[in-house]
């Protein structure tokens, strides 16, 4: 395969890495994890400026004539004004939007046929694409999953220390801050996980589908459960309120199953459902 192809694969790894970080960061407030994010981009950055310079000097022009040139091109524009933005205004917030959408234009690019000479290379890149779509969303299904359990044990270690039993489930289980720092870890970690999911699996529905892949039930199912879990993690972010988050966690857990084995048998191409 074009060698090109796997560099562009790599420089998406490393912002798929520094959006995560940046993201990770937002919400607990980790100099040490942004400074990461910073570190893992730099080269990212560097590599996408090196390939939209070599696709100039191919073409022997600027990359914008045609509309795959001009989504790449832009995905270049797009990084640099965020990272002017961000040394001018020192926001991270703002950048990670910025991030994301370079994140999401570059996406397309990569693994649009326009870029393949041949439909088995096509097909080839396809399956590339749909097991980091798959491994992405069953890795924060897992996380969910771990966030719902240490919910349920902050509720249990919550009420044992209000009524005062220290009993034999009390020292049993984890300590009631241990099942906080988890379930709030573990439910952050999988919202990035499940974003970059519905990314991928965005760019190759508008592949395949189109339009229409914004009327899947499956990835308005994703979408919803993406904006759930931000809901509550913004809320414990600005109430610190663990006890309320821990029962809202538990309840999306529900909704996350339901989308997973419910709603994925009125997908029209998640063909994995059960």
């Amino acid at each position: 395969m074009d060698i090109m192809f796997r560099i562009q694969e790599i420089i998406l790894l490393l912002y798929f890495i520094s959006l995560s970080a940046l993201s990770y960061d937002l919400f607990t407030r980790n100099r040490q994890v942004r400074k990461a994010s910073l570190y893992v981009m730099t080269p990212a950055v560097v590599l996408h400026i090196i390939s939209v310079i070599q696709l100039g000097i191919s073409l022997r022009r600027i990359p914008i004539l045609t509309f795959s040139e001009g989504i790449f091109t832009l995905s270049l524009v797009l990084i640099l004004i965020g990272i002017v933005h961000l040394y001018r205004v020192k926001s991270e917030f703002v950048f990670m939007f910025y991030l994301l959408i370079t994140t999401f234009l570059l996406t397309f690019y990569t693994f649009s046929p326009l870029n393949f000479s041949s439909t088995a290379l096509t097909l080839d890149v396809v399956n590339e694409l749909l097991i980091v779509h798959v491994g992405s969303a069953l890795l924060a299904y897992v996380m969910f999953f771990i966030a719902m359990v240490h919910s349920v044990i902050y509720l249990i270690q919550e009420r044992n220390l209000k009524t005062k039993k220290f009993n034999r489930t009390f020292f049993s289980l984890f300590s009631i801050e241990t099942a906080k720092k988890v379930m709030v870890r573990f439910s952050l970690i999988g919202v990035i996980l499940l974003t970059i999911s519905i990314i991928i699996g965005i760019v190759w529905g508008l592949q395949i589908l189109g339009p229409l892949v914004f009327s899947d039930l499956k990835v308005i199912g994703t979408f919803v459960v993406i904006v759930i879990y931000g809901i509550i993690l913004a809320q414990m972010r600005l109430n610190h309120d663990a006890s309320k988050f821990a029962v809202y966690s538990t309840a999306a857990f529900v909704l996350v199953m339901l989308n997973y084995l419910v709603i994925s048998e009125f997908s029209d191409f998640h063909l994995w459902s059960i």
